[in-house]
């Protein structure tokens, strides 16, 4: 039996362990905290799934909230001129439904249901001089720890143009008691000038359903406003602030939220990047990174759990197809390569242009205003970044698609939401 170290206990990592698992793998899951300990603790990041990584969990009975959970129907994409006034307004509906998930309710049920099943759990932080130790007693030691602490052993992919992208800072909150948002089943996004994106949509967090907000923008901006330590209400205060100051219509909604509990709220900071993939001991031995340990992507693309789950499914395919033979550099390389052919979109020329909204994607915006294909497309493009890197990574393709659909005389107009 094949012994394999899993190193980090996020969607990723425990994806992979339970996985594996089914197949009779030896896993060994090390993270830092148990799974009362995540529960219990401050909300992590933002969590939105869509089709083909909730294929991966159905695949192998991972889906337990499918019942519970609001399923999430479209995308609302709204942008404003300078002087604040609407520029564009419409909604992309999504060919199957995604869902979000608070990442403290996945994950320590999935801590628990590894251990259920047999896994070992090692509950400690690990170094790099551990790994050293470590790596020696397994087949594979993977990576999953996020884009923190062990990442840095993994050096910057350079090339990739999410190197030149500006550090990022996401301030979340789960709330309840917004009874009038105007997307009640699907992803909000407002582009605001001068701030970044306010994504909002419907979860299932600690206490059962509620809303998620986001706010994420340039760290060297508004959202410097948020210091290192901040109580949970005085950080969704400040959230709720930089809404009123940014985008007034919405404050209106949102100026009697509450914490859907007392830890529901939290703030990162990152450089969207892309790593080399293996990182070398000192006795030798080579590790494998793994989910935004190696990809970091800024948050208002939405990609961070998407990308997170299809890392796992396709290091899963890779582990299997791989039998007997030795674990070595050129299999991290491959099933890594593999999992760019997925994530690469995003990570780079997409990127960079949802990110500086060169004229070409502001004259998509208000294409999709008119054209609801346009936006449908769009929307569903998240789920499928290789269909939306087919017609929106260049400018001439995206021009030929919007005046493909400009001809079209019986084209409705994508201004109803979901």
């Amino acid at each position: 039996m094949r012994k394999i170290l899993i190193v980090g206990g996020g969607q990723s990592g425990l994806q992979l362990a339970l996985c594996l698992q089914e197949h009779d793998y030896d896993v060994t899951l090390m993270t830092v905290r148990s799974s009362e300990e995540l529960y219990t603790g401050r909300a992590v990041s933002m969590q939105i799934l869509y089709d083909a990584a909730r294929e991966a969990e159905r695949e192998y009975g991972l889906n337990f909230w499918d019942e519970e959970a609001q399923p999430l129907a479209g995308t609302r994409i709204t942008g404003y001129a300078p002087d604040g006034a609407t520029a564009f307004d419409w909604t992309g509906r999504l060919d199957a439904p995604a869902q979000s998930i608070d990442e403290r309710v996945k994950m320590s049920v999935w801590q628990e249901v590894f251990e259920e099943r047999g896994g070992r759990v090692v509950l400690h932080g690990a170094t790099v001089t551990d790994l050293d130790r470590l790596a020696l007693m397994f087949d594979l030691t993977v990576v999953a720890t996020g884009h923190s602490g062990l990442a840095d052993m993994f050096p910057v992919d350079t090339s990739r143009d999410l190197a030149r992208m500006p550090r990022v800072a996401t301030a979340i909150a789960y709330v309840q008691d917004a009874p009038d948002h105007p997307d009640q089943d699907g992803i909000g996004v407002d582009i605001v000038p001068g701030l970044g994106h306010v994504i909002a949509w419907p979860g299932y967090s600690v206490p059962g359903r509620c809303r998620q907000i986001c706010i994420t923008g340039a760290a060297d901006g508004p959202m410097s406003r948020f210091p290192q330590r901040l109580t949970p209400e005085a950080h969704l205060d400040v959230m709720l602030d930089l809404i009123g100051e940014y985008l007034p219509h919405r404050h209106e909604v949102y100026r009697g939220a509450r914490l859907a509990d007392g830890r529901a709220v939290t703030v990162d900071h990152a450089n969207p990047l892309v790593r080399v993939p293996v990182a070398h001991l000192p006795s030798g031995r080579s590790v494998l990174g793994m989910g935004d340990t190696v990809v970091v992507t800024s948050p208002a693309l939405q990609q961070d759990a998407n990308n997170a789950s299809m890392a796992a499914k396709v290091y899963l395919e890779a582990i299997l197809e791989h039998g007997d033979r030795p674990f070595d550099d050129d299999f991290m390389h491959a099933a890594f390569a593999r999992y760019m052919d997925y994530a690469g979109p995003f990570t780079s020329e997409i990127a960079a242009h949802l990110h500086f909204n060169p004229p070409y994607v502001v004259d998509f915006c208000l294409a999709a205003n008119r054209h609801q294909a346009l936006a449908d497309r769009f929307a569903n493009g998240f789920g499928d970044p290789a269909d939306l890197a087919a017609w929106f990574a260049d400018e001439a393709d995206t021009r030929a698609v919007i005046e493909e659909h400009e001809r079209s005389a019986d084209a409705p107009a994508a201004g109803t939401r979901v």
